[in-house]
């Protein structure tokens, strides 16, 4: 699912007020406030005189110092003197300061590439467009603070960019316990990711069980560059061009190791609807 108009629209907001992506209780939330007909416009009022947001941009920062921080905080630069003039008289004209933040953002969102700020503010806001949309479709959230501190570590290079769409991928995962037989969850049509937290006497995750149309595919493509080696598996697998191995009978097992960092691999689940824990900490995979 994709996010919708005015979910995009809070996306962004969050980024410049809270300097996060919103959690999926709080996007969901004000995503109610502005179905009942609440104005976005008071939405953002509302937003910005909250105690959180105000540890960010206290009001007893004059104008200048206020927007002196948005630019670092939202475009990781210094402002130029004309942008600070322009939006310093935005303010003036009578502006309110979180009006003016959603209006910087959607302003370096639409400018020429290569402009200064532009690609900062456009990783951050696609990465926390990615995170809301992902807790929705699974259900889960993140916590705030886990929010600040992955998205605050991305900035304009592509690199930090794939870092946190990684860290944020892990930190919607639904983490299952290594309590045996009380750890169960359901998936969905789309992909889910499953973070295991038992192995076998030899570290290898396994999963058993798997059955006609099962997929499991792993983070990166599974044996074509060498981080992943395929240790064992049952008969009739196959392998797609995303990594992902397809099981043809019931009884075929497979195991991931990941040979560069010498431990278990997390596994990426698709197309499943239960997975649990069964007695020997096992995972297993019932469709």
């Amino acid at each position: 699912m994709a996010l919708t108009a005015t979910q995009t629209a809070l996306t962004k907001l969050y980024v410049g007020a809270f300097m996060r992506a919103p959690e999926r209780e709080g996007l969901m939330y004000w995503d109610a406030q502005l179905s009942s007909g609440t104005p976005f416009s008071q939405v953002v009022n509302t937003v910005f005189s909250l105690p959180v947001v105000k540890a960010i941009y206290p009001d007893s920062m004059t104008n200048a110092q206020f927007l002196t921080a948005v630019y670092t905080n939202v475009f990781g630069k210094v402002p130029d003197a004309g942008g600070l003039a322009y939006w310093n008289s935005q303010i003036g004209a009578g502006q309110q300061r979180g009006q003016v933040v959603t209006a910087m953002i959607d302003a370096g969102l639409n400018s020429p590439d290569g402009t200064p700020g532009k690609a900062f503010i456009l990783n951050r806001v696609e990465a926390a467009k990615y995170v809301a949309e992902l807790q929705l479709i699974r259900g889960t959230t993140v916590d705030e603070h886990k929010l600040i501190e992955l998205i605050t570590s991305i900035d304009e290079s592509q690199a930090s960019y794939q870092a946190g769409i990684a860290a944020l991928e892990k930190a919607v995962a639904v983490p299952f316990g290594p309590t045996p037989g009380q750890t169960t969850g359901t998936g969905t049509a789309s992909t889910d990711l499953f973070i295991f937290g038992n192995v076998d006497a030899n570290n290898y995750r396994v999963i058993n069980g798997l059955t006609a149309g099962d997929m499991v595919s792993v983070a990166a493509a599974a044996d074509t560059n060498g981080d992943y080696q395929l240790a064992s598996v049952g008969s009739a697998a196959a392998v797609d061009a995303r990594g992902e191995w397809f099981f043809n009978a019931a009884s075929d097992n497979l195991t991931y190791w990941n040979t560069l960092t010498n431990s278990a691999a997390t596994v990426q689940l698709t197309g499943v609807n239960t997975v649990s824990v069964n007695p020997n900490a096992v995972f297993t995979v019932l469709s």
